[in-house]
């Protein structure tokens, strides 16, 4: 494991050679936005007055220009942001699958083993405790897990509450020691839902106003800081898990490609006594540079193999590593990961890609043929960060299917219930699977029409797309279930029981669901043996929903089977209040 590698000897001069050259400061507040792009913030040239909390951090501290997320997705980003080590190193490549391993050594960790008190204060279930985000904080305080999706209860909170919560946790703590405080605000995520006060000051835009409504409880904990007189002492860095499309590249939301879009995020660190006030840093950065960052400030032992570097360092060969693995088990597509630095941006796919972001910031013109010598250079990059030790995958515990559909239904099409990187593909591996990037259309088309499915719109229309989507990318086993649902709702029952039966032999699939909903589908045809056949072997190692088992009791009473029928039915029964 990586930590059993670090000799005493190696701590201490880790230690002496990242000390700040001034005081250490007392604290540190960490802020995550979730899904937040750098223009909706004031400092980075978006709507001026929105972000006033966020705008006084860039004034007072420093802004990274060019910062970018590991990938788009919530968990695998925090896992980087809180270990210094990319994906392929931490081993989180999704949400809602695995597990940050234990031998990891995390910030919070880090913090706490010198004497800090340690508290987080998370808004959604996507880094619930499960995922081993706790590691190092003495208070972990997330929304509970739901014990029944089905029952739609609350998988985030909003700002106001993570601050509230943070705020009692900081006015109980123990004055005479530094604290380590991390908030995660969700609200930018979608769908969106801004108080009508922000969404005014945000001109009817639903989403700045959720950018608005987190920055004002932001700052109820600055002012809070600033009250107590802590703050000039206080470390306090801002910083996106990942941007949102908001509909560029044909992407709403995030986590299926790597365009800058979603790429690309704020970045604000305030260092104690204003050092560095309004500097201003050009260079690529990426997530895993905060750990280095704040270690150096709050005079933390320096673990060796970090992938980051000291972001306010210069260092001119500095470049950042990135990856989406989100349409690999879903949509049948190969991973997607790239290296971006000085030169430009390389994109490795079943497609690879080359562009020049500074002639070309929309990501337009591919000049993968021209430009040989740098694509090789980051492909060097790419292969040196692969050739470095790695944490084992740990996989979520068995029985957490309800939290993966909790967190799928805050709008992460991709999450499944595989058994995490076992057989995971290399970033530059070689793929004849599809690349996402050229599955743009077909990706726009299944979210729009799960889209229309979901909120009750036009159901043929929804069809129509969905139908689309799956000629265009038949591996996509999420298009053809949700296709099946919606023919389902206009009672085309052939139409349904084909889409379900194509689902559930899909690799990566989740057999189950499908195979009950075939079932359902071949009674309403009159099919009942053939339905009977598939209950029976949906059903044959777990309960299911109450209405597929008493469709099945009621098949098999049918069939001359009551015996049968009962003991099934008294499965459900100890559970039931």
């Amino acid at each position: 494991m990586l930590r059993s590698r670090i000799v005493a000897a190696a701590l201490l001069l880790a230690a002496a050679a990242c000390a700040p050259a001034g005081p250490a400061p007392r604290s540190a507040l960490i802020l995550t936005l979730d899904t937040t792009c750098p223009e909706a913030l004031g400092c980075y040239g978006g709507p001026a007055g929105l972000t006033p909390n966020l705008d006084r951090l860039a004034r007072e501290g420093v802004r990274f220009e060019m910062a970018r997320a590991v990938a788009p997705l919530t968990l695998p980003a925090h896992a980087s942001i809180f270990t210094g080590l990319y994906p392929p190193r931490h081993s989180v490549r999704r949400n809602g699958e695995t597990v940050l391993p234990g031998a990891a050594h995390t910030l919070a960790e880090a913090a706490r083993e010198r004497g800090f008190q340690t508290g987080a204060f998370v808004a959604a279930v996507v880094l619930a405790p499960e995922f081993g985000l706790a590691q190092g904080f003495e208070r972990y305080d997330a929304p509970a897990t739901p014990a029944d999706v089905e029952e739609h209860l609350a998988a985030s909170r909003p700002a106001d509450e993570v601050a509230e919560r943070a705020l009692s946790w900081l006015r109980a703590r123990e004055r005479g020691r530094p604290f380590f405080l991390w908030l995660h605000f969700y609200d930018p995520h979608f769908p969106y839902a801004p108080p009508e006060a922000a969404r005014a000051r945000a001109g009817g835009d639903a989403y700045l106003g959720e950018v608005a409504a987190m920055d004002a409880a932001i700052g109820r904990v600055l002012g809070e800081l600033e009250r107590e007189g802590v703050l000039d002492d206080t470390l306090v860095a801002a910083l996106a898990d990942h941007g949102e499309g908001r509909g560029r590249h044909g992407e709403e939301t995030h986590g299926a490609f790597v365009f800058e879009s979603t790429l690309r995020i704020p970045m604000l660190v305030r260092l104690p006594a204003r050092a560095h006030a309004g500097e201003r840093v050009a260079e690529p950065v990426s997530q895993v540079d905060l750990y280095p960052l704040v270690a150096a400030e709050l005079g933390l032992p320096l673990a060796p193999e970090l992938d980051g570097r000291d972001p306010l360092r210069p260092d001119a060969e500095r470049g950042a590593y990135f990856e989406s693995y989100f349409g690999t088990n879903s949509f049948g597509w190969s991973p997607v990961a790239g290296w971006a630095d000085r030169r430009g941006k390389y994109v490795h796919s079943s497609a690879p890609e080359f562009f020049d972001l500074a002639a070309d910031p929309g990501e337009t013109h591919d000049l993968l043929a021209e430009r040989a010598d740098d694509v090789e250079r980051a492909r060097a990059r790419m292969r040196a960060l692969c050739a470095l030790p790695r944490l084992a995958s740990t996989a979520l515990e068995p029985g957490f299917v309800d939290l993966q559909r909790e967190i799928e239904s805050l709008g992460y099409a991709g999450v499944g219930a595989d058994d995490g990187q076992a057989g995971e593909p290399e970033p530059l591996a070689a793929s004849t699977k599809k690349s996402p990037h050229r599955m743009v259309q077909a990706y726009e088309d299944y979210m729009h029409g799960r889209k229309l499915h979901e909120e009750g719109g036009p159901r043929e229309e929804a069809c129509v797309l969905l139908e689309r989507a799956v000629a265009a990318n038949p591996e996509n086993h999420k298009a053809w279930f949700t296709l099946g649902l919606a023919r389902q709702a206009l009672g085309r029952h052939q139409g349904a029981a084909d889409a379900f039966a194509v689902a559930m032999t899909q690799p990566g699939g989740e057999r189950i669901p499908a195979e009950l909903n075939l079932a359902v589908n071949l009674y309403n045809l009159g099919r009942r043996a053939e339905a009977l056949a598939h209950l029976e072997h949906a059903l044959s190692d777990t309960v299911g929903p109450p209405g597929a088992l008493e469709l099945y009791a009621r098949l098999l009473e049918e069939s001359g089977r009551p015996d049968e029928a009962a003991r099934q039915l008294a499965r459900r029964r100890p559970s039931q209040p």
